[in-house]
């Protein structure tokens, strides 16, 4: 029989973590989501990687979510899908760029993968801020990031009749990178298509 329900189950200490609470600046919601990809790792839930969905008119932290593809036994479980999926359900809206006075930013510990890059492409995001670049990424952990074009950002930032999404890199990339040593250093698996995870 197939199954007639995708979810993601984010692990107790995540839920159990909430609500977040951000700071003003890009450097302190860093901070946060970069306290959560640490717990990820130390808790041995998932990959090295976090990211949190602001609402820019108040400032509220409304998703944070985790990367969870061994977790889950899903590929699409990278922490900035998990997160643009809680924000759209706690805005009740696919499009969170449809929602009139709101704009959203999502702060992510890693640059966008070739599939994040797809994903920020069609939520309605309007800022990213990311932390460690996919070199960083490919070189500290192994993890393939596949073939995401040089010029991204100018990609996400001039889409024509979309809204641009600015794009603000490095932040925090020192500290991330420490995450990123931390997994690699702790011997959790490296999970890439074709591989078995290990």
């Amino acid at each position: 029989m197939h199954s007639s329900v995708a979810a993601i189950d984010l692990p107790p200490w995540l839920v159990e973590h909430g609500p977040f609470v951000a700071g003003q600046t890009d450097a302190e919601r860093m901070e946060l989501a970069l306290d959560l990809a640490q717990q990820n790792v130390d808790e041995g839930s998932g990959g090295p990687f976090a990211a949190i969905v602001i609402e820019e008119t108040s400032g509220a932290c409304v998703a944070a979510g985790v990367n969870l593809v061994i977790a889950s036994g899903l590929s699409v479980a990278h922490a900035e899908a998990v997160a643009i999926m809680l924000a759209q359900r706690d805005a009740a809206h696919f499009d969170l760029a449809g929602l009139p006075g709101r704009r959203f930013s999502l702060y992510a510990t890693g640059q966008p993968c070739v599939m994040c890059f797809g994903i920020l492409w069609w939520s309605g995001i309007t800022k990213l801020v990311c932390a460690a670049r996919g070199e960083d990424i490919e070189q500290l952990t192994g993890f393939q990031e596949g073939p995401l074009p040089n010029n991204w950002p100018a990609l996400l930032s001039q889409r024509g009749s979309l809204p641009p999404i600015a794009v603000v890199q490095d932040v925090q990339r020192d500290r991330a990178c420490d995450v990123l040593r931390a997994y690699r250093a702790a011997g959790h698996p490296i999970y890439n298509p074709g591989s078995t995870g290990d």
